[in-house]
């Protein structure tokens, strides 16, 4: 079972086992061992199993290990299971530790069977796979293997030709060519008392065993764990089938309503994080990628707080896609000279029909705030809510400010804009980061725009006061992994934060 696309185990893999091993706790990593190096290296789940005895000492060390609870879906809850995220300090990538207290398997959503076998587990561990990591003896994990194949087994596969999933199978041989047949022929009668166990030990010897023969083991194991069903057969395939509807219905309606929570969320509050910076500053692809980071495990939802491009409302659309098209009718402006650039101009005062155009801010602010409520209670169900900008009402006209202020519209629409903002602010976010970058790096990056315009926006980012609001300023100046990863540091500071303040 070749791991050569592994990665070195990652620091925070390896610092929890030492907290782990130095507070005397009992624990392995109990399947999937063929992917022990991906697990260490972030790219699959730490399938962790440990002594229920030592619960809560096992949580407080991942608490001090800066790791965060969560709560799974319906779909995804099991008795005696739990989910932990850590994030490594160093590359900024995230460990999932699914922490069992109770080794369940079965059905998809349900694991109908709890296992009898913790103490034995324990028992029979080793060093061979990881230094610091402990592992079941390969006949160990075998044995748990066989039982899994049917207890997992979907019942419409359970009749005809059976065949085992290539991933399971190549999991199969990589256990038995390192499994001894006297061992595993032992161990299964110690863990299965009068249980004939020769067509156990049958499995490790030569010629490799069919997928016909390894499945009459597995479900002759199985049937003699039959007491320890966690409830009926039938209702277990009732329940399956509800929750993987209820599954499905939520993905789908995520889709007309993106505020569904589909996701693991936060056992304690969630995060509303909003970016702000000036065009060049890498603010786009920064957010985006925020929210592909967080949504390795975790409920995301990102909004668009302003009013260009990158706007979702039809309103907007509408309105750009009209702007565009009057753009190509119009002849081109002659360049401005670098002298003459950026040069105030008086404001021309607005005629009735600009001031009537101008109105659709209103609706615009409204959805705004809709939005951000929207984020709040989100939030406070304990998900993740990314801004791409958010909108301030110190400068008038620019970057996501009021537009109808100073003759710009009506004195009435003005008045109710000014209050739109008033409680927008509000409604501000738990944490906001400004991308403060150079006009000279960020015009590298965005040529197109107008140097005097990008020099503004830069100065405004540093400017902008946000009362009320936990604000951090990051170096954009500097390449985007490195702003990737203080920005990644300070999420997860301020979530681990909120988490302990919520406890």
């Amino acid at each position: 079972m070749a791991t050569t696309s592994a990665e070195a185990p990652l620091a925070a893999a390896r610092d929890l086992a030492r907290a782990f091993t130095a507070r005397g706790i009992r624990f392995v990593h109990w399947k999937s061992n063929g992917h022990l190096a991906e697990a260490l290296s972030g790219q699959t789940d730490i399938d962790m199993y440990a002594d229920p005895a030592q619960r809560a000492v096992v949580r407080n060390i991942l608490r001090e290990q800066n790791a965060l609870e969560m709560r799974s879906q319906p779909w995804g809850s099991y008795p005696d299971v739990e989910d932990w995220l850590l994030m490594d300090e160093t590359t900024g990538r995230f460990l999932h530790v699914h922490l069992h207290f109770a080794l369940v398997t079965g059905l998809r959503r349900i694991k109908h069977l709890r296992l009898p076998w913790g103490e034995a587990l324990l028992a029979h561990t080793d060093h061979a796979l990881d230094a610091e990591w402990p592992t079941p003896t390969a006949e160990m994990e075998l044995m748990i293997l066989i039982v899994r194949m049917w207890a997992k087994m979907p019942p419409a596969k359970r009749k005809g030709k059976l065949k085992l999933p290539h991933h399971v199978r190549a999991e199969l041989d990589w256990l038995l060519s390192r499994a001894d047949a006297a061992r595993l022929k032992t161990l299964a009668g110690e863990l299965l008392p009068g249980f004939d166990t020769a067509p156990v030990g049958a499995l490790a010897g030569n010629p490799p065993p069919t997928d016909e023969a390894v499945l009459a083991v597995s479900r002759s194991v199985y049937a003699a764990l039959k007491d320890h069903h966690r409830m009926p057969w039938a209702e277990a395939r009732l329940r399956g089938a509800a929750l993987n509807l209820k599954a499905t219905a939520a993905k789908e309606l995520r889709k007309l309503r993106p505020a569904t929570v589909t996701g693991k969320r936060a056992a304690g509050p969630g995060l509303v994080v909003a970016f702000i910076g000036s065009d060049g500053s890498g603010k786009s692809t920064l957010t985006a990628a925020i929210r592909k980071w967080l949504r390795y495990k975790l409920d995301v939802h990102g909004y668009y707080m302003g009013s260009g491009q990158g706007s979702t409302r039809l309103l907007d659309r509408l309105r750009h896609a009209v702007k565009a098209r009057t753009k190509k009718s119009k002849k081109p402006k002659t360049p401005k000279t670098p002298e003459g650039e950026g040069a105030p101009r008086a404001r021309k005062p607005a005629g009735f029909l600009d001031r009537l155009l101008a109105l659709h801010q209103l609706p615009a602010t409204s959805s705004k705030r809709r939005a951000l409520a929207q984020a709040r209670r989100l939030a406070e169900g304990g998900s993740m809510v990314v801004l791409d900008r958010f909108p301030q009402m110190q400068v008038y006209g620019i970057y996501d400010g009021p537009r109808l202020q100073e003759g710009a519209s009506f004195g009435w629409a003005a008045a109710a804009e000014r209050e739109g903002y008033r409680r927008l602010a509000t409604l501000r976010p738990d944490l906001l980061i400004k991308l403060v970058v150079s006009p000279e790096v960020a015009h590298a990056r965005k040529p197109d725009h107008s140097l005097s315009s990008i020099a503004r926006k830069c100065a405004l980012t540093r400017e902008l006061d946000f009362a009320g609001v936990d604000v951090v300023s990051v170096d954009a100046d500097q390449p985007l992994d490195q702003v990737m990863l203080a920005v990644k540091r300070t999420i997860w500071q301020r979530i681990l934060r909120q988490a302990h303040a919520a406890r």
